[in-house]
């Protein structure tokens, strides 16, 4: 009785044990499982690139100048499905120029995300180098038909209106010096959009006049103008400041 026992204890560490080392804070390696249990695929093809419209245009990533990625550091994430439901938390890259999830499972194995399945991945900050949290989220369209609902967009602020900015990477090819071959390089990029409520307005370029145009409380946006928004930060904190301030 007394082996019996022991070895019942033995199994219930073992357990224990194993539902503390997955990728998933609260799931572990069965949050793994359903986020692999979808199509992956190996890497990035080092054949041939792939737009984010899926169309491959021939050249090889190593023809190619510049990095894809949105950063070159493998960073740890939160990964939801379509429902806000967390499914695994891994390390993972943006791919722009693809607009893929780029991942590290169990083995240490690069690995692409199937997109079909997530509805979010919150990338969380780096305290060493002072970064916020980075959420990219799908399910967008705006009024002019440049976003779609398939296409990741990172939210820059909270509240009732958002500022989303969706990235991009082209592939851009000129002639060398002396016009002898040809030369590629990754040409990164950014689109903005501005959530009203339920509704997303495609933004021209990130301009004050054009921000100021479109929001509602003309009052409100004409107490903050006296102040030059030169910079991306400067847009989100006049959204905080505005979305504080109407609510």
């Amino acid at each position: 009785m007394k082996k019996f026992y022991l070895l019942l204890n033995l199994i219930l560490i073992l357990n224990s044990t194993n539902a503390q080392t997955g990728l998933g804070s609260s799931g572990g390696s069965s949050e793994m499982s359903s986020f692999k249990s979808a199509n992956m695929t190996i890497n990035i093809d080092p054949y041939g690139v792939v737009d984010r419209d899926g169309t491959m245009n021939g050249i090889r990533y190593v023809d190619i100048s510049g990095t894809p990625f949105l950063y070159d550091d493998w960073r740890l994430a939160n990964i939801y499905d379509i429902n806000n439901k967390k499914i695994a938390q891994v390390k993972v890259k943006y791919n722009s120029n693809t607009d893929q999830i780029h991942f590290i499972d169990n083995n240490e194995k690069e690995l692409v995300a199937d997109k079909s399945i997530i509805g979010k991945v919150e990338i969380l900050n780096n305290e060493i180098a002072n970064e916020p949290i980075i959420n990219l989220i799908k399910g967008y369209t705006d009024n002019k038909g440049l976003l779609n609902s398939y296409q990741f967009v990172q939210v820059l602020n909270e509240g009732s209106i958002q500022l989303l900015k969706q990235y991009s990477n082209q592939v851009l090819q000129k002639d060398s010096l002396f016009g002898t071959m040809k030369i590629n390089k990754f040409s990164p990029n950014a689109r903005f959009y501005l959530k009203i409520t339920n509704k997303v307005v495609s933004l021209r370029k990130l301009n004050q006049e054009e921000l100021y145009a479109i929001l509602p409380n003309k009052d409100l946006v004409l107490n903050y103008a006296k102040k030059k928004l030169k910079n991306e930060n400067d847009f989100i904190d006049f959204l905080k400041y505005y979305n504080q301030v109407k609510f």
